[in-house]
């Protein structure tokens, strides 16, 4: 990917919202080896916070946080964004959360385990690239 800013698509950042925090540890460093800026963050608040002072062209994050659930995270997330904010998420919850979680608005659920690469393969897409 080079050294370009996540999401390669002409941004600046990448949020990160993850409760746990050696997943989120270990999601930050993957991203920040491909080139990402991340602004890693433990709760859906501070994400919302972040978000509502910062443009991110996406935002990687579980459902299950300590503070709110991942489906209200993402409405407020999508609801406050300056500009258009691709929400993707890795989540090991099942249904309906899954359902929940794309009609608040997630482009893309995976579900746990899921490998690093089929992520970054998401994230890559020429698609995405041509609309940011």
């Amino acid at each position: 990917m080079g050294k370009q800013p996540f999401a390669l698509w002409r941004s600046k950042e990448s949020g990160f919202s993850w409760s746990r925090t050696p997943i989120r540890e270990v999601f930050t460093v993957l991203l920040r080896v491909e080139g990402a800026e991340v602004v890693p963050v433990g709760t859906g608040r501070e994400a919302v916070d972040v978000a509502g002072v910062r443009d991110f062209d996406i935002v990687l994050s579980d459902l299950g946080l300590p503070d709110i659930p991942g489906d209200v995270l993402i409405r407020q997330l999508l609801s406050t964004a300056r500009r258009r904010t691709r929400v993707v998420v890795v989540t090991g919850y099942g249904e309906p959360y899954l359902t929940r979680a794309r009609q608040a608005g997630a482009e893309v659920v995976f579900t746990k385990p899921v490998e690093w690469t089929r992520i970054l393969d998401w994230l890559q897409r020429p698609d995405l690239a041509a609309s940011a």
